[in-house]
């Protein structure tokens, strides 16, 4: 089966705890690809003296445990980064979240996600710099068109400008 069609499985909990909340899942592909470099540089055991708590007790404490798991995640994680999604296996994932599992305590894949939210905000949004006159010209028309963001002042002047060309071309084909 292919990785497109690939749906992450969820966290298994340690001690079975049941969250309040949502459940926690593992990886889709795209955040697999999308979160490697992240990944492969907190798998690492020298990590987990950092921050202990993020890690599972065997991968703390057994340093061998942990070159292995590091070692097979690291592989999978290279070897997704580098596959098209269509072509990502679901065992390759299965294998992948199962060693995530096993490296990650409840506490740490937690922050894992976050950090991957993080990662996925950044992804989609592009900072502009703007002179402080158009802010404020961009604020006055946002309360005279009564809008609540700046992306929806741009959005109605890009439609106004879509409008114009529309008219515009009208005109010529007359």
């Amino acid at each position: 089966m292919s990785g497109k069609n690939y749906v992450a499985p969820e966290w298994r909990y340690k001690y079975g705890d049941k969250p309040k909340g949502k459940r926690m899942r593992l990886l889709s592909v795209a955040e697999a690809q999308l979160a490697n470099h992240f990944l492969r540089r907190h798998i690492r055991h020298t990590m987990s003296n950092i921050s202990p708590t993020r890690y599972q007790p065997n991968f703390v404490h057994y340093h061998d445990t942990a070159e292995k798991f590091w070692m097979s995640a690291s592989r999978l994680l290279r070897a997704i980064k580098r596959t098209p999604i269509p072509s990502i296996e679901h065992g390759s994932m299965d294998e992948l979240n199962e060693l995530l599992n096993s490296i990650f305590s409840d506490e740490g894949w937690r922050w894992v996600r976050k950090e991957i939210s993080q990662l996925k905000k950044r992804e989609n949004k592009t900072r502009i710099e703007l002179s402080s006159e158009l802010v404020a010209r961009l604020k006055r028309l946002m309360e005279r068109e009564d809008l609540r963001s700046i992306d929806e002042a741009i959005f109605h002047l890009l439609s106004l400008d879509v409008t114009l060309r529309m008219e515009e071309q009208l005109i010529v084909e007359e």
